[in-house]
């Protein structure tokens, strides 16, 4: 009889931790509307008529001069039903783009869109669909994510939308990198309340199981390259492509084979030039009152000199669900690399997070010898992917952690950003960061490239971004090269003969090996005189001067728009600590003169046809493939994918008290 009680017992207490950790999984704050605010996947389930996947393809045309890219998107969609629809995309850009122009094509017709402040472009569109007009909004949610809505595409109806951006490319070890970004990873939101005026209803996007087996849209790339100078090397890591060389300094690629289906990861080209030691470069773009520039500032070829200080490392490691399968695998791999490069005089110390965390070395940080690196790499490998990302939480931790005295500290954060958090993250970095920097590396085919870049830029480091194994070991071996040789400091640009009235960024970061520094300005008057560059190069001075106006700075039309971009995004960081009504009207006022996407100002463009006329219209939600090796616990309705750690420490330490107390009570049966 006390045995059969106590198995109610077991019963009751296991059937307990069931429901708490439903409970837990739907928290305060978390109801059930909460929860389809999170990505979901998508299911045929559409009443009859209705073409449930609109967008039929997609087909980009770079053309890249010099450092500057000018792409050109063409999404087609085509409504295959008898219904007429509204479609919706979420779809991914580049953190750099300036989307400056947009229009749309319905057989021989072609729409120009306007630019309006959000909310009256939201009106324009609205009205339009409701009158029947066929009509095409675009709306940035975050730097890299875009929403396009079309709306009243009749039944048999073709209609192509183009938009136009332009963007600087990055330039690191010798090479120049192109990103394009073709899917949005799926985004863990947290506790709504925190949310609060953080916008995050674009999230609720469907994603296509991997065993679904629909018509993915096809996907087209070409560049056209001509960088003018010699290319010296060429390629794509990411994707099979064709490469035609018309001349020395120019070539054209193409995807192969073309069309791609339902393309699941980013596109990365990245090039080289012959010349090895580019100069102080300049580009221009003149105005009837002045124009704008763009610098970008090489390292000097030598490394900084003297003694490296001591220096601590923070490693802050992403374990959440979305990290499972691959993209943990590379993680690991990473840290490895990383642990193993430590030098002797160093200290780490390591802080793994996904709902919660835990940290390696709870009182200080480790001092580098083998033995420490040994525990830290079994440590590591005992990590597993599970839960939410918990980002916040877990970064303000690794930022409080103690501090070793005599010690430059560099804080490394890993994790493939897939959070809504993004300002706050900026916040937090810049309050609590102090003398040390930040470096931020991304893990994964589609990373949040915004949450990535702007982590680095708040914490004056810089940011990578490994795709797959290989890359993973190279980048580990560069972030350790970079934080140990910056080789020019306090950086300083003088313009004698020439009127600057702005210049962004306002304070120089640093310059690390084989990381060049791009700086974009305005001015007034006429273009000339002269470029001072000075700093420190360890422990001696650097300069060098550029003369202006002499014919040597080639001109080009997009800085304008460049510097617009760059305004805004130093406007939205300043949201943090502004009066955000004034920060809003700078960045309206720059969206509206210079036609540009921002987060206050959209695209929207009207056809004044009136093609539905009484029919219904029926919205539907593009549904996007997950980013490759994304596991499928990064999707679901606001469940966690796996149970948190102290989460999995109480159920078994409840069950095995109950199992004591089961086999006590047996032992007394049995006497």
């Amino acid at each position: 009889m006390k045995t059969k009680n106590i198995l109610i017992l077991l019963s009751a207490g296991f059937g307990g931790l069931l429901l708490m950790g439903s409970a837990r999984a739907n928290s305060p704050g978390e109801s059930s509307t909460d929860r389809t605010e999170v990505p979901y996947f998508w299911t045929p389930s559409m009443k009859e008529g209705v073409d449930a996947l609109p967008l039929k393809s997609t087909d980009v045309q770079v053309k890249i001069e010099g450092m500057l890219a000018t792409v050109t998107v063409s999404q087609v969609y085509r409504n295959e039903g008898t219904v007429p629809i509204e479609a919706s995309y979420i779809f991914p850009g580049s953190t750099r783009a300036a989307v400056n122009d947009l229009r749309f094509t319905i057989g021989e017709r072609v729409i120009s869109a306007e630019i309006q402040e959000k909310e009256e472009a939201r009106r324009t569109y609205e009205a339009a669909k409701t009158e029947g007009k066929r009509t095409v909004l675009l709306e940035q949610h975050r730097p890299n994510v875009f929403q396009m809505k079309v709306a009243n595409i009749l039944p048999a109806d073709v209609v192509s939308v183009q938009l136009v951006y332009t963007e600087t490319l990055p330039r690191e070890n010798g090479d120049y990198e192109f990103v394009y970004p073709t899917v949005v990873g799926p985004r863990y939101v947290g506790d709504p309340e925190a949310q609060a005026g953080n916008s995050t209803e674009w999230v609720h996007s469907p994603f296509l199981s991997p065993e679904t087996e629909v018509a993915a849209p096809e996907f087209r790339l070409s560049v056209d390259l001509t960088p003018g100078q010699t290319i010296r090397r060429i390629g794509s890591p990411s994707h099979k492509v064709d490469i035609d060389y018309r001349e020395a300094d120019h070539a054209v690629l193409e995807l192969t084979p073309a069309p791609l289906r339902s393309d699941d990861r980013d596109f990365i080209l990245r090039y080289s030039l012959a010349d090895e030691e580019p100069e102080v470069g300049i580009l221009l773009t003149k105005t009837e009152d002045g124009g704008y520039f763009l610098v970008n500032l090489e390292p000097p070829a030598r490394q900084a000199s003297g003694v490296a200080m001591p220096r601590e490392y923070l490693f802050l490691l992403d374990v959440s669900g979305s990290m499972e399968g691959f993209p943990l695998t590379i993680a690991k791999q990473v840290m490895g690399g990383l642990i193993e490069d430590l030098g002797s005089g160093d200290s780490f110390n390591i802080v793994a997070f996904a709902g919660s965390s835990e940290v390696f070395s709870e009182r200080v940080s480790a001092k580098v010898s083998p033995s420490s690196k040994q525990r830290a790499l079994e440590w590591i490998d005992g990590l597993s992917g599970m839960g939410g990302t918990n980002l916040l939480p877990a970064l303000k931790r690794v930022l409080q952690l103690p501090r070793d005295e005599g010690t430059s500290r560099t804080v490394v954060v890993i994790t493939d950003g897939y959070v809504v958090v993004e300002r706050e993250a900026f916040e937090l970095i810049r309050n609590s960061l102090g003398e040390a920097n930040l470096f931020a590396l991304g893990i994964g085919s589609s990373v949040n490239r915004h949450l990535i870049e702007g982590m680095a830029r708040a914490g004056g480091g810089d940011e990578f971004v490994a795709t797959n194994i290989r890359e993973g070991k190279e980048v580990g071996a560069q972030l350790i090269k970079m934080v140990r040789n910056p080789v020019l400091t306090q950086i300083s640009l003088d313009w004698e003969g020439l009127e600057v009235k702005e210049m962004l960024p306002e304070r120089q970061p640093d310059l690390f090996l084989d990381k060049p520094v791009r700086v974009i300005g305005r001015f007034e008057g006429e273009w000339g005189g002269r470029l001072t560059v000075t700093g420190k190069a360890g422990s001696d001075d650097f300069e060098q001067t550029v003369e202006l106006g002499n014919g040597n700075q080639p001109s080009v039309g997009s800085i304008g728009i460049l510097w617009a971009r760059e305004k805004v995004q130093a406007l939205t960081d300043s949201l943090l600590f502004g009066d955000e009504g004034s920060v809003r009207s700078q960045i309206v006022e720059l969206g509206l003169r210079y036609r540009l996407l921002t987060r206050y100002t959209s695209f929207v463009a009207v056809e004044e046809v009136i093609a539905r006329q009484e029919e219904d219209l029926a919205t539907v939600k593009q549904p996007v493939p997950l980013p490759a090796g994304v596991s499928s616990l990064a999707v679901g309705a606001g469940i966690p994918a796996s149970p948190e750690p102290e989460t999995v420490g109480l159920v078994l330490l409840v069950l095995g008290a109950l199992a004591v107390l089961f086999w006590s009570s047996r032992k007394k049966d049995a006497q």
